[in-house]
């Protein structure tokens, strides 16, 4: 394909951004040649989940049953989403594994919903999508999480992130996808009320609302008590007007490869990437039957 043609078929998007940094051969099956991944994990559903059950209680339904309020948007995800119809990869029993979910999103809920700093926080922004141009023309869609008034008069981005692992507070600094939304509330658009808007807004801190924090130790750990949360969600950082102009020069070069036909290399995140068959199947100097070995064994690891 030609950079036209790239660029005629892509649509910039923040999952764009970070598939690209994650592996580029996943950017190119996911994003040029359009293909869908041969399976979903429950932990990404149940993270989309959260997402939706946050934003609900923000918008009218902070003192809802979270229990009905999140089965609510997990069945949308699993059963009425536009990729429903993608299988989902159970570790174990399908419904066992629904309840475990359950009580796990129930405790973040709760615990999320206790803290003063949430319940007095104003929300301005919650789900909100974005568009915003980056040099040369080229245009970024997304959507925000959320941006807040604290009750300290501070404005706050923040992205929620629900993975087991809590992310690494050194790379918050430096993150693209959060540089991306702060450029956009402050270049950009968002749609408001069915109105694009242009906020022209400089938020004093951005960051990761890392959820899993509500989390509580269910056994003794040395320095901590039984039903003690696991830590605080915040991970902050600032971005100056300086720190924009930085980030628009990267993403230009990010940009300049993201849409140049090349060979795309593929990174050693294999053993979580749901395109890990198309990936396979991709050489055409590896015989058939070599392959199909190939994705057998993963099959037996759990992988493929």
């Amino acid at each position: 394909m030609t950079k036209q043609e790239i660029l005629d078929t892509i649509e910039l998007r923040q999952s764009t951004l970070t598939t690209w940094s994650a592996c580029a051969l996943m950017y190119k099956f996911r994003h040029i040649d359009k293909l869908e991944p041969a399976f979903r994990y429950p932990g990404t559903i149940h993270g989309s989940a959260l997402h939706l059950v946050l934003s609900w209680l923000h918008a009218g339904q902070w003192k809802g049953d979270l229990r009905a309020l999140y089965t609510k948007a997990l069945n949308y995800y699993l059963y009425a989403s536009d990729e429903s119809h993608i299988p989902v990869r159970w570790k174990r029993d399908m419904v066992k594994e629904i309840e475990a979910l359950k009580v796990n999103a129930v405790e973040i809920l709760e615990n999320y919903r206790s803290k003063a700093y949430n319940k007095e926080a104003l929300v301005l922004f919650s789900e909100v999508p974005f568009r915003v141009k980056m040099p040369r023309g080229y245009r970024f869609t997304g959507t925000i999480d959320q941006v807040r008034k604290n009750p300290d008069g501070t404005i706050e981005l923040l992205d929620f992130k629900s993975s087991k692992q809590r992310p690494n507070r050194y790379a918050i600094p430096n993150d693209l996808q959060l540089s991306l939304y702060v450029d956009a509330i402050k270049r950009g658009e968002l749609l408001v009320d069915g109105m694009w808007v242009k906020p022209n807004m400089l938020v004093d801190f951005a960051g990761i609302y890392f959820l899993r924090a509500h989390e509580v130790y269910k056994r003794k750990v040395p320095g901590k008590e039984i039903g003690q949360e696991k830590s605080s969600p915040f991970m902050r950082t600032t971005k100056t007007i300086q720190d924009l102009r930085v980030f628009r020069t990267e993403i230009r070069h990010q940009l300049s490869a993201m849409v140049k036909p090349w060979y795309y290399p593929n990174t050693a995140s294999c053993a979580f990437c749901t395109y890990s068959t198309h990936c396979i199947s991709r050489n055409d100097n590896l015989p058939e039957k070599q392959a199909n070995q190939a994705q057998e064994l993963l099959a037996q690891l759990n992988m493929a």
